[in-house]
């Protein structure tokens, strides 16, 4: 769940989603439940009005616990991102989903075991992007764990992703790292970082938003997460346009491939100071940068 910030948050329901929302079978990690009672704590605490829901890759391809939240959040402050199977999820599925608010999909690359494979990226961004193409104005979320793939993936991403009018975003800095993640060649030069400089590129010719979301995944200096701010300089001034701002909540844990065994056991979700990383953000942005990424961008990207 991914809330987009905002002032004087109204007043939700806490009723809470029936217990028949399981996780998949399949999953790649058993997350710690959060309910939406949870939920709304948490936006009236960092203050925000309007929310842009993730659907949670545990739950796969199903998407009924995203749109049970957003019929009950009510679309005039929620919207959401779910997950579809290209080759299974019919338009039927799709327009339910539309109808409930979702205004994108993430692509599941642990679904398809290509995590570590650029090749097999490049067919997943293409079949989405396809699939989309009933649907305009929807987005698509791609975390790569390979910056340096980004360069690999630039045609596709121009001729078959943007080519097809869908929108492509990607999450947590573009897992780009701060100076404490960073091996010490790039502690001094973080855009000599691979995919630096592909990313970067991205952004300017308008083809890439980030998501400046998750510092706790790029960078060991919680709370503040000092060593983030030359990244986050160069990302805002490669396009102030192309910026956005993801909570992470509720914190899942790192990302990474576990074994079925591991993924079946509950994990819990991580402590995280938001308001602490939120006042870094905020001191290291102009007023009109800020109010970009926190209102105009994410307005115009998900058709509020």
């Amino acid at each position: 769940m991914k809330p987009n910030t905002g002032q004087n948050p109204r007043a939700e329901s806490t009723v809470e989603l029936p217990a028949e929302y399981s996780y998949a079978s399949d999953r790649h990690l058993t997350p710690t439940p959060a309910t939406i009672a949870d939920f709304l704590a948490f936006r009236s605490r960092i203050g925000a009005s309007h929310s842009v829901l993730t659907h949670g890759l545990c739950y796969g391809s199903n998407c009924s616990s995203l749109v049970a939240v957003l019929q009950r959040l009510g679309t005039s402050t929620a919207k959401g991102i779910g997950v579809i199977d290209p080759a299974a999820t019919s338009d039927q599925e799709i327009m339910k989903m539309h109808d409930a608010g979702v205004r994108g999909i993430r692509v599941n690359l642990y679904e398809y075991g290509a995590m570590h494979d650029s090749k097999l990226q490049e067919e997943l961004l293409r079949n989405h992007a396809i699939r989309l193409k009933d649907f305009p104005g929807w987005t698509m979320a791609f975390t790569q764990l390979h910056p340096e793939f980004w360069e690999v993936l630039r045609p596709t991403i121009i001729s078959d992703v943007a080519g097809r009018g869908v929108r492509l975003v990607t999450d947590h800095f573009a897992l780009l790292k701060g100076r404490s993640m960073l091996p010490t060649e790039y502690e001094d030069h973080i855009e000599r970082q691979p995919g630096f400089a592909a990313i970067v590129s991205l952004m300017r010719d308008g083809f890439l938003w980030v998501k400046l979301s998750a510092p706790y995944r790029v960078s060991e200096m919680s709370p503040g997460y000092e060593d983030l701010e030359p990244l986050v300089r160069a990302l805002v001034s490669a396009n102030p346009r192309r910026i956005l701002w993801g909570s992470d909540w509720p914190h899942t844990p790192q990302m990474k491939v576990r074994a079925k065994e591991e993924a079946m056991l509950e994990v819990p979700n991580l402590d995280i100071d938001d308001i602490a990383w939120l006042k870094s953000l905020k001191h290291w942005l102009s007023d009109q940068e800020w109010d970009l990424m926190m209102k105009v961008n994410p307005n115009e990207l998900y058709n509020w």
